[in-house]
């Protein structure tokens, strides 16, 4: 009979990690707990058994530590960890010991998906600095995942790596056989070398967090129970190692048919064209010295990549869309500014502006450690595109569709070659209607490490436009292109910050930017600040107080914008002319309070002011969140709080005068099921209320977010993402007429969006995903409108608004269903065929130009229509 496992005393438990941490250096374990590596010269058939004669000589670890969710407690059931090397390879072998072999986990899914399964993850860092790492993990079903560790408490997975692992089911368990090249790691030459390790094995079905090395959950304070690389163990035994500097190709061949409606006009659905499209292109990476990378692409085509979620932006600030083409994943860490984990107001590198516009001729990276405190990264990229000159009519650069239409009843359907994309072949009304603007962006940033763990680090960006918007040979005369207004703009910009980690600590940066080219009489800001050529622009943000630790840490964040800075041309930056400070108290235990596997409790207060030395008072928010982990794995939320009304300096578009917005209070609830589980559920559901003010009502409004994701078989996933909101804005900016009169209305949005993804796996490198959205939205202003008149005015408070006679129609109203569906078939070691359908549909405008005043589409399946099919064949050679 298999005895109970007793349960400590967490008192005693925790005070004996404090005693043990007291004795064991940040850095690494004793020497009697490192795992020992063996060199071996017979070759390893990786199947997930640990069955070959070179397995059974080399030492086996099995000294793992729970932590999650009895932290220090012995590991049951055992698990073992062996590791081989030879000249090329390093191995690890994991053996998971379980007692019910029919109740492992193995879902199986695409490559880099996060996976409520059995799984097991191996964290080296090669380089020893206890800073950097990469992970390897596997599940039971054989998929695999690599990540990359940076800032010893921060992680991406989008690094990327050409490695292999095998997991293999027994009638004792489970087993994993993980092949590293050490083509893939970057060490030092020394004869004899020790290495950071980390192995950790998930248990799902008992929420259990296997580790060679303790690692407590409070260490890390960025993702609560997260890898901490400065915590790891070692890896000894490690002689003679060689590194190596291979080159790897990935040469690729794309081939896209697209059907398209032939008139730009959204009431013009038919009829459609079809358009073939060839692209070549390559991508490749090579090691310029031990610890630097050089990783570039020629015409790289990103056709594979899900599209972005539609959404309903009601604010006047853009809206940040994370990066998903794999070229700028790889080394994106490397970019992320200090405090990147806490949400960064002021990002001088954001790769979503690089390509945005025209396609990319080629890019090059140079990223790692120059020295072994010195960190780098250099980035440039030339963008450059073709325009269809037969649809371009002389003196537009940005041509709407009723301008286009008569060009559009000839499309020209001849393929010519073009210089400016020569690797694309396609019919020349296929290209844009307008000229795209060939410009360079380039990035770099060097980060040095002090004593203590501390960086200083400083980053330069340049966005720099390399021809003007629109050419001269599309207008008569000077006069008329110099009335066009087609100079081009870019911007430079330079960052230079602090991080200093640690359960104190904190980080800053302060960054400069100069606005490059535009028109003489300078371009307008969303606020109405005017940014001519040479115009500099000041900022910083900082941030700093007890981060870490339990139970009690806090922090103050202090932000700065001048009117003028602007760092969008290659960064992003939401809002400007602004200032705000904050203070955030939490109480946090990440280990468990009491029935609770984890607790915290936050306290935010936000102040905010114009940063243009007037300290007009852009407002006043709190707010109160505390969430827990129920004994069965629930997590149950609350957040309440309030919003004092502000003067916002963008409302009125390219005015220059803030206007008051209304305040609100508002409470959500945040619910989740228990991850482990074959159905899952979480979200959040808010209510609002605007406050009363002047002679406006208050208005109530509500909305929830939820998903859900079903895994009735080991092969199939479902997960369905919901949103709805209705949320009254009060009066909302309109148009500003002729006169100087402002004209507002009472907006009244509601949106709802479903979104479908179903994943169907054959096996660890056959795959299909189809991505399917359904987004409608409608915002209605009423029949009541208000104005006042900008003339002379320095502020327009809400008290001050009037009711005014407007026959505009301001109602809006958005439907599309967008679908992707992919399979993905790795055929062999990194070379990929990717099969990609897409489609893309929009509501068909009625013809009396009325506007649905809900949320139904009647006319959703009428509308435009673009479908597109991909191959897409790669090739990985290493040499």
């Amino acid at each position: 009979m298999r005895r109970a496992r007793p349960i400590p005393n967490p008192v005693v438990t925790r005070a004996a990690i404090a005693v043990a941490c007291l004795f064991t250096s940040s850095g690494a374990a004793a020497a009697s707990d490192a795992i020992v590596a063996r060199r071996t010269s017979g070759h390893l058939h990786l199947d997930g058994r640990l069955d070959e004669a070179a397995w059974r000589v080399a030492p086996a670890f099995s000294a793992f530590v729970e932590s999650f969710p009895r932290p220090g407690v012995p590991a049951d059931p055992r698990t073992e960890v062996r590791v081989l090397y030879d000249d090329e390879t390093l191995y690890v072998g994991v053996t998971c010991f379980d007692p019910q072999p029919s109740a492992i986990v193995r879902q199986l899914a695409r490559r880099d998906t996060d996976l409520t399964s059995d799984r097991v993850e191996v964290a080296i860092d090669a380089d020893a600095d206890g800073r950097t790492a990469v992970d390897f993990s596997v599940n039971a079903a054989g998929v695999l995942r690599d990540q990359l560790l940076f800032a010893d408490v921060n992680s991406t997975d989008s690094w990327d790596a050409v490695w292999d692992a095998a997991a293999s089911i027994g009638a004792d368990g489970w087993s994993a056989e993980i092949a590293i090249p050490f083509r893939q790691l970057r060490f030092s030459e020394e004869r004899e070398q020790s290495w950071g390790i980390v192995v950790r094995r998930f248990i799902p079905r008992t929420h259990q967090v296997l580790d060679s090395t303790l690692v407590p959950r409070e260490a890390n304070p960025v993702n609560a129970g997260g890898l901490v690389v400065s915590r790891f163990g070692r890896l000894e035994g490690l002689v003679e190692l060689q590194p190596r500097h291979g080159f790897e190709l990935l040469p690729y061949v794309a081939t896209r048919t697209t059907l398209r409606p032939q008139f730009s006009d959204p009431g013009r659905p038919g009829p459609r064209l079809l358009d073939p499209a060839l692209d070549v292109g390559l991508d490749f990476k090579t090691a310029l010295a031990r610890r630097l990378t050089l990783t570039g692409a020629v015409n790289p085509d990103f056709g594979q990549v899900e599209t972005d979620k539609v959404i309903q932006n009601l604010q006047n600030a853009e809206p940040f869309f994370p990066e998903k083409r794999p070229f700028f994943l790889e080394g994106l860490d490397v970019f992320q500014p200090v405090g990147a984990e806490y949400g960064s107001p002021q990002q001088l590198f954001y790769s979503r502006r690089i390509g945005l516009d025209a396609p990319i001729l080629g890019a090059a990276k140079v990223t790692g450690a120059a020295t072994s405190r010195l960190q780098i990264g250099v980035l440039d990229s030339l963008v450059m595109g073709a325009g269809n000159r037969s649809l371009v009519p002389v003196g537009y650069t940005s041509p709407d569709s009723a301008t286009l239409a008569p060009y559009e009843e000839r499309p020209d359907r001849r393929w010519r070659f073009r210089l400016a994309q020569p690797f694309h072949l396609g019919p020349e009304d296929a290209l844009p209607g307008a000229h795209p603007v060939t410009t360079n962006y380039f990035a770099a940033i060097a980060r040095q490490r002090l004593s203590g763990g501390s960086t200083a680090g400083a980053t330069f960006t340049a966005a720099t436009p390399l021809e003007p918007r629109c050419l001269r040979s599309e207008f008569p005369g000077e006069a008329e292109y110099a009335a066009a207004g087609c100079a081009s703009h870019g911007a430079n910009a330079l960052g230079l910050d602090l991080d200093v980690p640690g359960v104190w600590g904190g980080f800053a940066q302060v960054e400069a930017s100069q606005a490059v080219g535009g028109p003489a009489e300078g371009r307008k800001l969303w606020d109405g600040t005017v940014l001519r050529a040479g115009d500099l622009g000041f900022g910083g943000h900082m941030r700093a107080g007890k981060l870490g630790g339990e139970p009690w840490r806090f922090d103050v964040t202090y932000v700065y914008e001048d009117p003028k800075l602007d760092l969008n041309a290659v960064g992003f930056q939401p809002l400007s002319n602004y200032q705000w400070a904050d203070l955030d108290l939490h109480y946090v235990r990440p280990s468990g309070l009491g029935p609770f596997h984890a607790f915290q409790l936050d306290y935010n207060l936000d102040v905010n002011w114009t940063a243009d030395g007037e300290w007009l008072p852009r407002g006043i928010n709190t707010n109160v969140f505390s969430k827990v982990q129920l004994p069965g794995y629930q997590t149950v939320g609350v957040r309440v709080g309030v919003e004092i009304p502000q003067y916002d300096t963008r409302e009125i578009a390219e005015a220059g005068v803030p206007f008051e917005r209304m305040g609100d209070v508002f409470a959500s609830l945040v619910l989740g099921s228990d991850p482990s589980r074959e159905l899952q559920a979480s979200g959040d559901v808010f209510a609002y209320r605007a406050m009363r003010q002047g002679a406006f009502e208050p208005m109530t409004g509500w909305g929830w977010d939820l998903s859900m994701s079903w895994r009735p078989h080991h092969r199939l996933e479902t997960r369905l993402d919901g949103a709805f909101g209705h949320k009254p804005q009060g009066p909302r900016w309109v148009e500003t007429l002729p006169d100087g009169t402002a004209i507002f209305g009472l907006q009244d949005p509601i949106f709802l969006s479903l979104t479908l993804r179903q994943q169907l796996v054959f096996t660890p490198r056959l795959s299909a995903q189809l991505y399917a959205q359904l987004f409608t939205s409608a915002v209605r202003y009423g029949r009541d409108f208000y104005g006042a008149s900008l003339q002379g005015r320095s502020r327009l408070p809400l008290s001050e608004l009037g009711p005014t006679p407007y026959s505009g129609s301001p109602d809006s109203h958005d439907a599309v269903v967008n679908v992707n569906a992919v399979v993905r078939w790795e055929y062999r070691l990194g070379s990929t065929l990717f099969f990609v359908f897409t489609r893309s549909q929009s509501e068909l405008p009625f013809r009396d130009g009325s506007v649905p005043s809900g949320m139904a589409a009647p006319q959703l399946f009428r509308g435009r229509t673009t479908e597109s099919v991909l191959v897409k064949w790669s090739y990985w050679w290493d040499a």
